[in-house]
C-alpha cells in the first residue's frame, strides 16, 4: 500500500481569448488539455500509483478538482454542478466522481481494486451555470488526497508530552463515535487539557474524511498567491507585493530552502505581483531544480486558513491528525506516524530542488524515515521525498493511510481542543476570500484555537523532546499567527 510515488498538484489554465492554454504541472498529477463549450469543462487527468484497497487500511486515494474564473480582472471560484450524473468520465465503471453538494468541486477516485497508475483519462465537468464566451480565463486545480476510513481509534500514547488521556483510567482515550465528549472524560498529561466538552459536530476523527496526501507545496502556494488581488497578496506575503524583483515573498530572514520570489513586482492598488519558484537563484524561474515540489514553509495559520478556504477545503482537528497517523491500531509509546518509536534522519539530499529530490538515507524494518534534527537540510524537503515505487510504510515515512510527512519536514496546524477551537464544526471553505485576503469562514477558529503537531525539519528526537511523535502536544499552545521557517500545513474534506 505504501509504494506511493511523490506527488501532488497540478494547475491548468484555459484562456478564452483565442482558446489557448498554458499548463503548470506538479510531479505526478497531470491535467490537460482543457477545453470548454461554455457548459462543460473537458480535461484529461492522470496520476501515478493510485490505490483502492479492500484490505489493510482499506482506503483509497483521490484527486480534488476545483475551478476558478477570472472576471473583471479578478479570480472567482467557479461553481460546478452538484449532481454526480452531470459529470462524465470516458472510462465507464472505472471511476467515481463525487461532487460537493455546494458545487465547489469534485472528488475523482478509482473504483478498481488494487494499486496502479491512472493513465490519461478524459473528464467532463458540468458547470452549475453556463458561461458566455468572452475575455476571461478559466483555471482548473487538482490536489491529491487520501481517505481516512471511518472507525474507532485511540487518542494519546501514555508517554508523549502533554498527550491526551482518559480522565478515568489515565490510559489512551478510545474514540468510538462522533458523539459529544464530556468535559470530565478527556484530559491531558500536563498543560493544555481540553477547554470543555467536545460538541457533537466537532470533528473527532471517527467519521471518514479526505486529507491532503502531502503538505502544501511551494508551487501550490505560488499558484494561490498568483490568483489574488494586490490587497489580498499584501496579507499573505511577508514582503509587500511591490517589493523589488527577486525579493523573497515569504522568508523573513534566511529563506531556509523556500524559493518563492517576486518575479515581477506589483503596483498598488490594482496590479498584483507575479510570484514564482527560483530556488537555484538563476534565471529563468521554474527551472527543473527550482524547488517547486518542496513543502512550503514560512506560512502561518492565517495563511494556511486562507489557502484552505480558497481551495474549498477545511482544517483538521488534533484528534483527526492522530487518526490519520495511527489509524485503528493500538498506540505505541512515543511512536511516530509510521507506527514505531525509532527514526532515521533524512540528511543527505539527492537531486536537490528537482521533482525527484530525495535523500540517501532509508528507513529500516523498525525505524521510519523523517526529516528532523540539526545536521541535515536547513529547511523542508520535497513533499513525499521518501516514497518510491517499492517503498514500504517505514521507508516512505508514511502514516497508516498513506499520508506523507505527518512526522517531520514541517509543523502542521490543527484545530485544538482548547476552548477557542471547540466552536469548529468541520465546515468547508467556499472558495472565496475576503477583500483583505483572509479566510471568511465564521466557524473556523482564529489563531487562539489552533496549534502545532508533527514536528519539523529542525525538531529534536531526544529524551524529553520528541516533537515528531503522533501524540506529542508540547507546542499545541504556541502562537500560530507568527510565520516560522519550520511551519506549513495541509487540509481536508
Amino acid at each position: 500500500m505504501m509504494s506511493r510515488r511523490h506527488i501532488l498538484y497540478s494547475l491548468l489554465i484555459l484562456c478564452w481569448t483565442g482558446w489557448g492554454f498554458n499548463v503548470l504541472l506538479g510531479n505526478n498529477l497531470r491535467l490537460g488539455p482543457l477545453s470548454s463549450d461554455g457548459h462543460t469543462l473537458s480535461i484529461t487527468v492522470a496520476w501515478d500509483h493510485a490505490w483502492n484497497l479492500a484490505t489493510g487500511p482499506g482506503n483509497h486515494d483521490a484527486v480534488w478538482l476545483f475551478a476558478k474564473v477570472m472576471r473583471n480582472g479578478q479570480w472567482e471560484h467557479l461553481q460546478l454542478a452538484p449532481q454526480a450524473d452531470a459529470h462524465h468520465v470516458n472510462a465507464t465503471g472505472r471511476f467515481a466522481i463525487d461532487p460537493d453538494a455546494q458545487g465547489r468541486g469534485v472528488m475523482l477516485r478509482t473504483m478498481l481494486t488494487g494499486d496502479g497508475d491512472i493513465v490519461e483519462t478524459q473528464l467532463q465537468l458540468r458547470l452549475a451555470e453556463p458561461i458566455e464566451a468572452g475575455d476571461f480565463e478559466i483555471a482548473i486545480y487538482g490536489i491529491e488526497m487520501a481517505w481516512v476510513s471511518e472507525g474507532p481509534f485511540w487518542i494519546g500514547d501514555g508517554a508523549s508530552n502533554f498527550c491526551m488521556r482518559d480522565s478515568a483510567t489515565g490510559q489512551p482515550y478510545f474514540v468510538g463515535s462522533e458523539a459529544a465528549v464530556a468535559a470530565d472524560a478527556l484530559t491531558s498529561i500536563g498543560v493544555n487539557p481540553p477547554g470543555g466538552s467536545l460538541p457533537p459536530d466537532f470533528p473527532k476523527g471517527y467519521d471518514g474524511f479526505y486529507l491532503m496526501k502531502y503538505e502544501i507545496s511551494q508551487q501550490q502556494y505560488a499558484d494561490f498567491l498568483g490568483s489574488l488581488t494586490y490587497a489580498q497578496q499584501f496579507a499573505r506575503m511577508s514582503m509587500g507585493p511591490d517589493a523589488p524583483q527577486d525579493a523573497h515573498a515569504l522568508a523573513m530572514n534566511s529563506p531556509n530552502r523556500n524559493g518563492l520570489l517576486i518575479s515581477q513586482p506589483g503596483m498598488a492598488p490594482a496590479t498584483p505581483a507575479v510570484i514564482g519558484c527560483n530556488a537555484n537563484a538563476t534565471y529563468p524561474f521554474f527551472n527543473e531544480d527550482d524547488g517547486q515540489n518542496r513543502a512550503c514553509n514560512w506560512i502561518n495559520w492565517p495563511d494556511v486558513a486562507a489557502y484552505l478556504d480558497w481551495a474549498a477545503l477545511r482544517p483538521i482537528t488534533e484528534l483527526e491528525f492522530e487518526k490519520a497517523c495511527r489509524g485503528p491500531l493500538a498506540p505505541v509509546a512515543l511512536e511516530f506516524a509510521w507506527g514505531t518509536d525509532s527514526i532515521v534522519d533524512a540528511n543527505t539530499i539527492l537531486n536537490d530542488g528537482t521533482a525527484a529530490e530525495g535523500v540517501a538515507e532509508t528507513g529500516t524494518s523498525t525505524a521510519g524515515l523523517g526529516s528532523h534534527g540539526y545536521t541535515g537540510a536547513q529547511g523542508p524537503l520535497r513533499c513525499g521525498f521518501g516514497a518510491h515505487a517499492s517503498s514500504d510504510r517505514l521507508q516512505a515515512g508514511a502514516g497508516y493511510y498513506g499520508h506523507m510527512e505527518l512526522s517531520g519536514n514541517l509543523w502542521e496546524f490543527c484545530v485544538t481542543t482548547k476552548s477557542a477551537g471547540l466552536g469548529f464544526g468541520g465546515q468547508h471553505g467556499d472558495g472565496q476570500l475576503s477583500a483583505a485576503g483572509d479566510a471568511n469562514e465564521s466557524h473556523w477558529p482564529d489563531a487562539a484555537g489552533v496549534g502545532y503537531k508533527g514536528g519539523g525539519w529542525n525538531s529534536g528526537v531526544i529524551p524529553g523532546f520528541r516533537d515528531l511523535a503522533v501524540s506529542d502536544r508540547f507546542y499545541i499552545g504556541l502562537r500560530s499567527d507568527i510565520r516560522r521557517n519550520t511551519a506549513g500545513g495541509r487540509g481536508a474534506r
